[in-house]
């Protein structure tokens, strides 16, 4: 009995300590994993790749290959059609590719405007809602976040989020 009591209090102590995503957090993780999954199932799965978006309409997804990268920019349509409309092979730079995909610079909690993160607070937000997330080979999440297009501090590495944001601004506006 003693020790049924422990682990009930270990887990209950556990899901306290853990936090809890609101349900437009877990919209934007559902709607960019479906967005990924219906477009890209055979070029994600057992790949390590990063979703970002802009108001879970807009979406740069990015795939690790060997020696190169592949970019897919991807829009959900009001009719809730979703199109891949960019299909784009990259030969990063070394350095940024490599932070890009280097887990170690990613925490490994999910970022919102609520997380410890932002204690006491962030000094500015501004713009659309933008969801971002590393996935490994493996599924495992790194440096999930959905915050504002401009956040200050951002969690997620500057060179890393510039880039993606000036990728989907140029594949907004040329489109």
């Amino acid at each position: 009995m003693k020790g049924i009591l422990i682990i009930f209090f270990y887990s209950f102590s556990f899901v306290a300590c853990s936090q809890q995503l609101s349900e437009a957090d877990k919209q934007s993780r559902q709607k960019a994993d479906n967005v990924a999954k219906s477009q890209l199932k055979e070029e994600i799965e057992g790949s390590t790749h990063i979703i970002f978006s802009v108001a879970d309409k807009d979406f740069i997804i990015l795939v690790e290959n060997t020696g190169s990268y592949r970019e897919y920019y991807i829009r959900s349509m009001d009719n809730g059609e979703t199109r891949i409309l960019k299909d784009t092979t990259l030969n990063l730079s070394g350095e940024l590719a490599k932070r890009m995909f280097d887990k170690t610079i990613y925490r490994d909690d999910f970022i919102t405007f609520d997380s410890d993160f932002f204690k006491p607070e962030y000094e500015a937000s501004s713009g659309n809602i933008t969801y971002f997330v590393m996935k490994d080979k493996h599924g495992k999440r790194y440096g999930e976040a959905r915050l504002s297009i401009f956040i200050k501090p951002n969690p997620i590495d500057s060179a890393v989020y510039s880039y993606l944001v000036e990728r989907l601004l140029y594949y907004a506006k040329s489109m």
